[in-house]
């Protein structure tokens, strides 16, 4: 009798201790530091809403009917990091980030940062300042810091701070693509 109660507690402890073991691997702090898997991407395919109407930032080559410009190339550049399929969805302006709560797409490239979009979606560092190409833009940016965003909590936005972001800034490439769409680079550092 009293082996079969032994028994029973040991599996019991031990049924317990693995499930915790199992439960503390899901969606850890560390899942979201882009060392885990990218669970929002379908298919390999990173979906990015680009405004391609938006002059050197994004706009549609003539000649080839393809998105060109410093937020599709920075995007492509940021997909192959990854090791993902590129789908750039032109959408306005005004429906950049409200097309991530109707999950149209994955992320945005080039919104400004300002305390709201911080507070309704996840975003990386600000990656690029525009302040100082006023000119090329057309406009004046009321929020000159450009960021990534994506949904609120999502993994992938740490991902790409940390495996694409990060590396395409320390090794140049998006100095240069800044540089080749505005003679200057914006690229924080």
């Amino acid at each position: 009798m009293k082996k079969n109660k032994f028994r029973r507690i040991i599996c019991v402890l031990a049924a317990a201790i693995l499930t915790a073991a199992a439960l503390t691997g899901c969606g850890t702090k560390k899942d979201c530091e882009g060392e885990g898997k990218i669970t929002t991407i379908e298919k390999g395919v990173l979906k990015v809403g680009i405004h391609l109407d938006d002059g050197s930032m994004g706009y549609v080559e003539e000649s080839t009917a393809k998105p060109a410009g410093f937020a599709p190339e920075t995007a492509a550049k940021i997909a192959e990091k990854l090791g993902l399929t590129l789908e750039i969805i032109d959408t306005t302006e005004e429906n950049l980030l409200n097309s991530l709560d109707a999950d149209l797409y994955d992320c945005v490239i080039t919104v400004g940062t300002t305390d709201w979009n911080r507070e309704h979606y996840s975003a990386t560092k600000p990656y690029a300042d525009v302040s100082g190409i006023q000119d090329k833009l057309g406009k004046k940016a009321a929020y000159p810091k450009l960021a990534i965003f994506g949904p609120k909590g999502s993994c992938l936005i740490p991902a790409i701070q940390n495996q694409a972001l990060n590396p395409l800034i320390k090794d140049g490439t998006l100095t240069e693509i800044s540089k080749k769409y505005f003679e200057k680079d914006i690229i924080l550092k």
